[in-house]
């Protein structure tokens, strides 16, 4: 991932809560929309694990909260890319199962809250991404986006 805005925004939501497939998909299609295709989805989530910036996992049945998964990382990758328990993956999904699909979620580790403590709010860095949209505007006086 060269985008370092799209690392931030990703660390720094991800700090606030588990992030799914879709959030991922629609944090890079506004983040980064020329680069934006479905493997450029897995290589982002790849390599976020890779440097220990997220844990792989997602929804238990059993206790009805997120559990880590405890497997390999390219287990955890031909999940995310393919489906796993009847969801949807990234490549065998359409744009709606997409946003919906709960395949998996991914957990920021310490490194992750640690490298989201260097860079600060990404907000007040890099301005709003959806300043155009007032449904999407969100809290805070932050400046417009700078693509």
């Amino acid at each position: 991932m060269n985008d370092e805005r799209l690392e931030h925004f990703l660390l720094f939501e991800m700090e606030d809560d588990w992030m799914s497939l879709g959030e991922f998909d629609y944090y890079i299609r506004s983040i980064s929309p020329d680069e934006y295709s479905r493997g450029m989805i897995l290589e982002v989530i790849s390599r976020l694990a890779a440097v220990g910036y997220l844990r792989f996992g997602g929804w238990s049945v059993e206790s009805g909260t997120w559990k880590p998964w405890d497997v390999s990382n390219d287990v955890a990758m031909e999940r995310i890319a393919h489906g796993y328990l009847g969801e949807p993956g990234a490549l065998s999904s359409t744009d709606g199962e997409l946003s919906l699909t709960e395949v998996f979620r991914a957990d920021i580790t310490a490194a992750g809250i640690v490298r989201v403590a260097e860079l600060g709010d990404p907000y007040e860095i890099y301005g709003n991404p959806w300043w155009s949209d007032p449904s999407k505007q969100g809290s805070g006086n932050y400046p417009p986006w700078n693509p």
